[in-house]
């Protein structure tokens, strides 16, 4: 029998925006707001963290990007033409600093999971418990809500993968509200995930 069930269309859709998006963003982002994100997302760090969780982020941080930036120069060496040269530094220069963004990015977001952690494991538990209390008073679990808690998962996982790619400064809450936009979404996908599995 053929199977009837199909990848969802929007899904691929959307991801191929995003992949259009960003090599388009890569190709037409001037140098200049890519530095100037980079230094106000260190800002931002340093009030909200001090300056010691800056200082372990921006170590690990440039030690990625100068292990990037050492395969990404290679590409200089091609022969072309001046103004094509010209652009292709640029590039590269704007490429290694959006790739610093990311991994400073990505440690802060380590930083952040370490604080969160036990809100994500206490909300996942007490989900798994109300779970429990649920099935033993004979309450019904709601479809609604656990489709709401599972879409909402999602929704702050594809949040949070954006916020690392994106050029651009965001808010220092971003990070840690999406954490906790993830613990609420599992607490109510655990609270009512159905009785018999």
């Amino acid at each position: 029998m053929a199977r009837t069930d199909r990848p969802n269309p929007w899904s691929t859709l959307i991801v191929t925006l995003c992949i259009i998006g960003m090599i388009a963003a890569w190709l037409l982002i001037p140098r200049q707001i890519v530095e100037q994100a980079r230094v106000a997302e260190q800002q931002q760090m340093i009030s909200w963290a001090g300056e010691g969780a800056d200082q372990w982020i921006y170590g690990k941080s440039s030690a990625m990007a100068l292990e990037f930036s050492r395969e990404v120069v290679k590409a200089t060496s091609i022969e072309m033409t001046r103004e094509l040269k010209g652009w292709v530094v640029d590039r590269i220069y704007t490429t290694i600093l959006w790739s610093d963004i990311i991994f400073y990015r990505m440690y802060s977001l380590a930083l952040w999971f370490l604080i969160a952690f036990p809100v994500l494991m206490a909300a996942s538990t007490d989900g798994v418990l109300m779970r429990e209390i649920r099935k033993n008073m004979f309450i019904s679990q709601s479809p609604l809500r656990l489709s709401i808690g599972a879409n909402l998962f999602l929704l702050s996982s594809v949040l949070l993968l954006l916020w690392l790619f994106i050029p651009f400064l965001l808010p220092a809450i971003s990070a840690p509200g999406m954490i906790l936009m993830m613990g609420f979404s599992l607490w109510m996908w655990m609270a009512n995930i159905q009785k018999r599995i």
